[in-house]
């Protein structure tokens, strides 16, 4: 019982979700299974007639296909709700949103997308069985069927069944389709070519198009494809439309600033643009490309008066936004000042937001631990920001109930740490509930490890001096566990999978509700 309930504070409402969707979906998939499967041959209603000789004619396999395509109706409208940001940022400040994993929204994104692809399988798979019993049946029992016209001599055939009638052609365009938007999902393509990620998963709109005139034949029963998905698509559109007006509003690069391992700092001003520690915008240059969006975690705090973004460069898109900025290819400082337009007139940058996101939540615990890898540093950074603010504007803040803060920084080059050095050093001096842990992992001299003669570390001038090797996870818990006893502790992360996943395993691992300490997990998804 005591493992069930230490589980729970993390998975309980993902696992209640799952559980929810998982049952609906076996529902649907049985309900339709079982109505074709017997089918009431005492009726003397026409349609009851005609589905007995056709299942008489298919047996199981139109079950299958039939039972799988209530799946994907069910499953295609629920995908668009969880690309809702709008809708998702809203939901997060209600009632709902306290109860309801809103940050687990790609995860569901992508699960409902593989049970999408294995009942496309499996009715793709029992329709060609279908078409192939159809082909070789006796045409008497088509004609009995009213599968063909009454006096038809010969049958369909498997090739003008699957790819010349609506139901086919529509069913092929959606399985390459399929192939195309799953095949550019996946990390190892998606993260080095997000463009391609992009564009492919814009083929949606041909993706719902040719479902919603999939079943058009209505052999069976009625197209109804378009009943279970015309409010998410309405939602969607209006969610588009709230992005495409938000993303016109102009936006100013007051300053570009180059900083070292490869980053550009974009400050930026924008009317009516309010946000909270934590969130992210998305950010598009129509001088690189026109229709392209990147998502990037604020760096600065609300209390600042400009927005900005840390940018890595990583990729075709952000290598064109780094050598537009900065063509002289500086290492440090101001590369570029007041930019309002692209060097072909158009504007220079284009901002939506602010979308919510993981550690938006940070203010509600009172003892947080703050972990970031490299350039996943950003959404930290604005919330050591806005606890620096509070810090030299005591009263302002009602909503700042932070009694304990560690923050932990793993790097694997050290001029990284410049990034927010200033930062480090000033919170180091006035902030006495945040303890600073530094790791870094490349090479290193002996003099480094030795610090300087003062006593701070020769790599970034702190008191807290950096640790020369990867995290020791299950010290670190097991220490705090001890320490934050009968504490609800928020663990905040953004950086990579692997990470991710030792954070994860270490608050599961040192939860313990029988003693009151809860390690709850939040991790940065886009």
């Amino acid at each position: 019982m005591g493992r069930c309930t230490n589980y729970c504070v993390n998975d309980g409402p993902k696992l209640i979700v799952i559980i929810i969707w998982g049952l609906c979906s076996v529902g649907l998939f049985a309900e339709r299974f079982f109505f074709y499967a017997f089918p009431d041959r005492t009726s003397d209603n026409q349609f009851d007639r005609s589905k007995t000789r056709i299942f008489d004619l298919l047996n199981w396999t139109l079950c299958t296909a039939r039972a799988s395509a209530a799946v994907i109706k069910f499953n295609c409208a629920l995908i668009l709700i969880f690309v809702l940001r709008n809708f998702l940022s809203w939901l997060r400040g209600t009632w709902f949103g306290t109860y309801f994993p809103v940050d687990k929204n790609i995860v569901f994104h992508k699960k409902l997308a593989w049970v999408v692809m294995l009942a496309a399988t499996a009715h793709t798979v029992s329709h060609f069985i279908n078409f192939y019993r159809l082909a070789t049946a006796p045409v008497v029992a088509l004609r009995d069927a009213g599968l063909v016209a009454a006096n038809a001599q010969t049958g369909p055939t498997v090739w003008g069944l699957g790819f010349q009638r609506t139901a086919g052609a529509t069913g092929f365009v959606v399985c390459a389709v399929m192939c195309l938007m799953y095949s550019s999902a996946v990390d190892t393509v998606r993260r080095p070519s997000f463009e391609s990620f992009w564009y492919t998963h814009h083929f949606f709109i041909i993706f719902y198009a040719c479902l919603i005139g999939h079943g058009m034949d209505g052999i069976l029963e009625p197209a109804n494809f378009w009943i279970w998905t015309v409010g998410p698509l309405v939602l969607y559109a209006i969610e588009r439309t709230i992005r495409v007006f938000r993303g016109k509003q102009s936006c100013i690069i007051i300053q570009a600033i180059a900083h070292p391992s490869r980053v550009l700092e974009l400050r930026m001003k924008k009317t009516t643009f309010n946000y909270r520690p934590g969130q992210y915008v998305f950010m598009a240059c129509p001088y690189i490309a026109n229709y392209e969006w990147h998502p990037f975690t604020i760096s600065s705090s609300p209390d600042e008066d400009f927005v900005s973004c840390h940018i890595r460069l990583a990729g075709d898109w952000t290598g064109k936004l780094h050598a537009l900025m900065n063509p002289n290819k500086k290492n440090d400082g101001v590369v570029q000042e007041y930019m309002v337009n692209a060097p072909n007139g158009s504007p220079i940058l284009l901002i939506d937001g602010p979308f919510g996101a993981a550690s938006e939540d940070c203010d509600k615990f009172t003892h947080t631990m703050l972990w970031s890898a490299g350039i996943g540093v950003t959404p930290m950074a604005s919330i050591l920001k806005h606890i620096r603010y509070n810090i030299h504007n005591p009263g302002q803040a009602n909503d700042f109930k932070t009694e304990r803060v560690d923050f932990y920084w793993v790097n694997r080059e050290k001029t990284c740490f410049e990034w927010f050095l200033d930062l480090l050093v000033d919170l180091e001096r006035t902030c006495e509930f945040l303890t600073i842990q530094l790791f870094f992992t490349g090479k290193v001299s002996e003099a480094e490890k030795q610090g300087n003669p003062d006593g701070t570390d020769a790599l970034t001038g702190l008191h807290s001096r950096t640790i020369f090797s990867r995290p020791d996870f299950d010290a670190i818990f097991a220490a705090k566990q001890v320490e934050f006893q009968g504490k609800k502790v928020g663990v905040f992360f953004c950086g990579p999978p692997i990470v991710s996943k030792k954070l994860y395993a270490c608050c599961r691992k040192y939860t313990d509700t029988k003693s009151q300490i809860q390690f709850v997990y939040h991790k940065e998804n886009f």
